[in-house]
């Protein structure tokens, strides 16, 4: 990561921000056509490799070359909330998808990420902790495809495996923002 950040001294890293945001946009479109054919789901995977990829390059190039900003930090994240979301809705509303699957996981991936930023907000460290964070959530996605794209109209138990990936993400997301929402409480003076 440092390697490719260090060639990257001209680059405004809030414009990184915003393409890794397009590709998110362009993986829910692709995911969404998946039923189409798996070409889309292959597509679908390199989008969202390459959305996870810039989202973790922006910061470091960010910091590489001393570009950090609140501007940027408010950015990134805003972004990254407007990814999260675009991203579940996509595989929700997809043929592999269940709606009332993608709004539980949109709801467990956002309380757990508002619980860390609530604390920044009572003056404590922002918090990143438990699982699945980000990183994490973007990973299972990419394995998700993968196992999607190899078991494209195989149904496990009335439903496809982006489904499952789903509730589990929203179950985990509900687990991770109980968890988060504990360690701030307690920490609280």
């Amino acid at each position: 990561m440092n390697g490719v950040a260090s060639r990257l001294g001209n680059v405004n890293p809030n414009s990184i921000t915003i393409i890794s945001f397009f590709l998110a946009i362009l993986f829910a479109l692709t995911y969404y056509l998946g039923h189409a054919g798996i070409i889309y789901l292959v597509a679908a995977l390199v989008l969202i490799i390459g959305s996870s990829y810039l989202d973790a390059l922006d910061g470091a190039v960010a910091r590489k070359f001393k570009k950090e900003s609140k501007k940027g930090d408010f950015l990134d994240h805003l972004l990254d909330r407007y990814s999260d979301f675009v991203i579940l809705f996509g595989m929700a509303v997809s043929s592999f998808g269940n709606l009332y699957f993608g709004i539980l996981a949109i709801a467990g991936t956002f309380l757990s990420s508002y619980v860390g930023t609530q604390s920044q907000a009572v003056g404590l460290n922002r918090l990143y902790g438990g699982f699945p964070g980000r990183a994490d959530r973007l990973v299972i996605i990419m394995i998700v495809t993968v196992l999607q794209i190899f078991t494209f109209k195989i149904e496990l138990f009335g439903f496809y495996i982006t489904s499952w990936a789903l509730i589990f993400l929203g179950v985990m997301g509900f687990i991770n923002s109980v968890y988060r929402a504990r360690l701030a409480y307690t920490s609280i003076p």
